[in-house]
């Protein structure tokens, strides 16, 4: 019943009071409101009468009494254009109020020590979370959700523009995770059901509060599947859901720092008004509010991990992998694979083969953020992989991953025992089953790195490169970089074992000062590599994002060894060298080395991007050194921009040095852009 009014009256609902109708006074709807449709309309205001307090703030019947933020205007939803200001008028309203009513969502994955898996089994567990979840698909949806989700919809109307974005990446490098088969049919599905909702209608944002509302009961069905499911059964039944929305978003707001600028410009040409810095702030607010949409529903799908992985790489491009909100991101994504059980996957026979392919992939996608991102902060990594059974992905294109039978089961058959293919063939699933490889490692070199016993540290680091370069021995031949190949792909692996073995022997000479001339070296073939694989990239035509932010998280660090070491050796006899005089340094070669690195960091590095500022104050430091190292006199680079916070000045070149190796290139630099 509704609550009565001051007068003893019980309160009648806003439609039935402006219609001047009889209300029966059920909550939370009432009768007559379920009759004629409004039940959306139905809500019980405690003073109807009263003006809002604040001038200008319009009530709207369809606000709830806990809520007494504004509603967003439906003109608000009309976007010509995704300029720089686009989204702070069109989302700059999406807060969501508290509510007392909220979906729920089952509890998902449950291990052996849970104490419901040592009750119901889990058939029971499943059967109920699936009960529950349905039985909350006739709840009342929060007009004011609704309102929000339509105002998302109408950014479908630049699906178009995505979609070429998309492409233009895949034609760079195609997503291993989220690739062009999955990517393409899924905006072909939103393309068509954005098309059906609003053709013809001369009400267009009552026709996406509509299609808004299919979207709220959508995502709070759990999905089902069949073994027998093909990719675009499974799309064409569940692509209107708010996870798989945000996807589309989250992928076409990361492709903005994969695609080249002058591609961007002529992707634009068509939407005229629109800037990369709009695109990137819509899609991200766009994402954000999917994702409020599906934890206000209470729902865990694989949908939604997907979104959230593809958001935490947003995220690390947008604000850098050291902003605080990326590691905030990193955490919600984290709880969600472990609450699918991505970690422990189980034989299962209702799961199609593309499915079960595309979650390995997700999990890894997972794990390799949580090492990247651990690596940058120096903090201890959240997944740990002897709490998991992650599974390597299958050496096979994506196109045989989502293909009939018969293709991918002849692709299978083309696997050796360890799952590589036979056909020497690096296009495939190389990249997602190396990243995987990386982590595993990078997780063994965070144990020792971030340890503060100091007992058998030399061993322990020695153990570890020893395992690192028995498994790159052991990796197929065509796998395997040598001076006279070419490959990116090949390159960026390689590069990947090098970082591994210069983590370890840098942790090895901070904590205990040996393993320097280890350390050199790897620097020295770091610097290498990286100069390689861009005159490689340049003669292809571009240089990808991938390649320049190697330059910042791997390069920048390496280059900083190899100053400082040059720095030593320029100093004066009676300065003592931290190295044997027998120890090859071949001086001239690394000064050669380390200018075209800092003349390439500064071509091909994005400014104004994630963590550019941080690698662009490195990048100053080590151009500082150099000149030194060079003139022997003051170079023209002012101290105060090379110091990094305390404004000290950096006076001879003892002084300098001291500064450099005081410089925390681990927290500053390191996996900037990652």
């Amino acid at each position: 019943m509704s609550a009565p009014r001051r007068n003893g009256q019980l309160s009648s609902c806003e439609p039935c009071r402006k219609s001047k109708l009889r209300c029966d006074h059920s909550t939370p709807t009432c009768k007559r409101c379920e009759r004629r449709g409004k039940s959306d309309l139905c809500v019980y205001h405690p003073a109807p009468l009263t003006k809002p307090r604040q001038s200008g703030q319009i009530l709207k019947a369809t606000q709830k009494t806990t809520n007494l933020q504004p509603l967003l205007c439906a003109k608000t939803i009309s976007v010509t254009s995704l300029g720089s200001s686009a989204s702070v008028s069109l989302l700059g309203a999406a807060q969501f109020p508290n509510i007392s009513k909220r979906h729920l969502s089952g509890s998902g994955f449950l291990g052996p020590t849970s104490y419901s898996g040592s009750v119901f089994s889990n058939e029971v567990e499943l059967d109920l979370g699936v009960r529950a979840s349905l039985s909350q698909t006739d709840t009342p949806l929060d007009p004011q959700r609704v309102n929000q989700g339509a105002q998302v919809l109408s950014l479908l109307e630049h699906l178009d523009l995505y979609e070429k974005l998309i492409e233009n990446r895949n034609k760079i490098i195609p997503g291993w995770v989220f690739g062009p088969p999955l990517t393409g049919a899924l905006i072909v599905q939103l393309r068509a059901s954005y098309r059906n909702a609003t053709a013809g209608s001369e009400n267009e944002y009552a026709r996406l509060l509509d299609l808004s509302r299919v979207l709220f009961k959508n995502s709070a069905i759990p999905i089902q599947t069949r073994s027998s499911m093909s990719l675009n059964d499974y799309l064409s039944q569940y692509a209107l859901r708010w996870d798989m929305i945000g996807l589309v978003f989250a992928v076409a707001g990361s492709t903005t720092f994969q695609v080249l600028q002058q591609e961007l410009d002529e992707l634009f040409k068509g939407s005229p008004g629109t800037t990369k810095e709009g695109l990137r702030q819509v899609t991200f607010q766009a994402t954000e509010a999917c994702l409020q949409f599906c934890n206000y529903l209470g729902i865990i799908s694989d949908p939604l991990s997907w979104m959230m992985v593809q958001h935490t790489i947003f995220l690390s491009s947008l604000h850098g992998a050291c902003d605080h909100r990326t590691w905030q991101m990193l955490g919600d994504l984290t709880t969600t694979v472990f609450a699918l059980g991505l970690h422990q996957p189980a034989a299962a026979n209702d799961v199609p083969f593309f499915l079960e392919e595309i979650r390995k992939r997700a999990m890894v996608a997972a794990y390799a953020l949580d090492k990247d991102i651990a690596t940058c902060l120096g903090r201890p990594p959240r997944i740990c992989w002897r709490y998991c059974n992650i599974q390597f992905p299958l050496d096979i294109s994506y196109d045989e991953v989502v293909a009939e039978p018969v293709v991918r089961e002849a692709a299978l058959q083309r696997l050796d025992a360890a799952g590589w293919n036979i056909d020497g063939r690096i296009d495939k699933g190389v990249r997602g089953r190396g990243a995987l490889i990386v982590s595993l490692f990078r997780e063994s070199v965070l144990e020792v790195s971030l340890s503060h016993e100091l007992g058998g540290l030399e061993e322990r680091v020695l153990e570890v490169c020893r395992r690192l370069d028995e498994y790159y021995s052991a990796l197929p031949e065509h796998l395997q970089w040598t001076d006279d190949k070419e490959d990116p792909t090949l390159a960026s692996l390689h590069l990947e074992f090098l970082y591994q073995r210069f983590l370890l022997c840098q942790t090895l000479f901070k904590r205990i000062g040996k393993g320097l001339d280890l350390l050199i070296r790897t620097s020295s073939e770091i610097i290498t590599l990286l100069l390689k694989v861009i005159s490689i990239q340049s003669r292809l035509g571009l240089v990808p994002a991938h390649v320049k932010w190697d330059l910042c998280y791997i390069g920048l660090p390496a280059a900083a060894v190899l100053s400082i070491e040059l720095l030593r050796r320029s100093q004066t006899d009676s300065l003592t060298s931290l190295t044997t005089p027998s120890t090859h340094f071949p001086r001239s070669e690394i000064i050669q080395k380390l200018s075209v690195f800092i003349a390439q960091f500064n071509t091909f590095v994005p400014q104004n991007e994630g963590d550019y500022e941080i690698s662009n104050r490195g990048q100053k430091v080590i151009s500082q050194a150099l000149d030194r190292v060079l003139s022997g006199v003051p170079s023209s680079i002012s101290p105060s921009e090379a110091v990094v916070s305390d404004g000290a000045t950096i006076g001879d070149d003892m002084e300098f040095m001291a500064f450099l190796e005081n410089f925390d290139w681990e927290q500053e630099v390191r996996l900037a852009f990652g």
